[in-house]
């Protein structure tokens, strides 16, 4: 990664200019151990070195061997690629895969298939959000160390906008917000609940139709709980469809009815995902209409 820097930014030194970049405290520890981590005119510079304008400023943040985890395997799976650059892939993940690796799921994840798509490379995998393998919808991924910590910045900073489309049982109406924590149910791994001394979570909620049966709510958490939108929206009383976990199955859909639909990025994109074919069949059923959400 390389720079030239302008007037504006000369004068201060590599840290403060990697501050400005976004650069976490990590990343910076990291150039700063590697022999040709930072190199100022093809000359190693340490953090404290003042930089001059029109200086080449030019950082080490490529993968190594080591960096890799030698158990993620290339998988053939099939994804749809939503956007591509060297910097970010981002990706419609289908329900019935895991974003990442974990005890009962090796061969099957969002992670073992873009590793199959880059094997040519050093591959890490890292996810900026996360959704659970029945949960469809973008995904987006930072294909460096520098842009993952720009991405998680974002999301920090609130910069980020996640909405997600659910279609939840019984009439709901308007608008809302959820404040409500979330912690697990006792030693269970999985499970959440609503918990007055669990970890702070809000959801924000936009109903677009509603019926007897089931509504359609757009949803934007503002907080990264696990299971999050599901335990929220069983907690106000309108769980998701299909959710086998915190409400009860469905013989219209096999999964909980939520899609992630869009991820807006500040300064770098608006990325969005299609409504998937099982949850058009139950906007159809209920409403009469698959293009009620587009």
């Amino acid at each position: 990664m390389k720079y030239i820097i302008s007037k504006q930014d000369s004068n201060i030194s590599i840290r403060d200019f990697l501050r400005k970049q976004s650069f976490s405290n990590a990343l910076i520890k990291r150039l700063k151990m590697l022999p040709n981590g930072i190199l100022v005119n093809s000359c190693h510079q340490t953090v404290r070195y003042i930089l001059k304008e029109n200086d080449e400023l030019e950082l080490l943040c490529e993968d190594f061997e080591e960096d890799t985890n030698e158990y993620l395997l290339p998988v053939d799976l099939p994804i749809e690629i939503i956007y591509e650059d060297e910097n970010y892939t981002i990706v419609n993940k289908p329900c019935n895969m895991p974003t990442h690796q974990s005890l009962n799921n090796h061969n099957n994840t969002l992670a073992n298939a873009l590793r199959f798509r880059y094997g040519e490379k050093q591959y890490v995998f890292r996810a900026i959000n996360r959704l659970d393998k029945d949960t469809s919808g973008v995904v987006v991924t930072a294909n460096n160390r520098y842009y993952a910590s720009l991405l998680a910045g974002k999301i920090k900073g609130g910069e980020v906008v996640k909405e997600y489309v659910a279609i939840v049982s019984g009439r709901l109406e308007g608008s809302g917000v959820v404040n409500a924590p979330i912690d697990r149910i006792g030693k269970s791994i999985i499970k959440r609940r609503v918990c007055e001394d669990g970890e702070t979570a809000v959801t924000e909620y936009k109903v677009i139709a509603s019926g007897d049966e089931a509504s359609v709510v757009l949803v934007y958490p503002k907080t990264g709980r696990t299971h999050q939108i599901r335990v929220h929206m069983e907690h106000i009383g309108h769980p998701i469809i299909g959710d086998s976990l915190y409400f009860e199955g469905s013989e219209f859909i096999n999964r909980q009815a939520l899609h992630c639909r869009r991820m807006k990025i500040a300064d770098i994109g608006d990325f969005c995902a299609p409504i998937p074919n099982d949850m058009k069949n139950l906007l159809r059923r209920y409403f009469g209409d698959e293009k009620l959400v587009q």
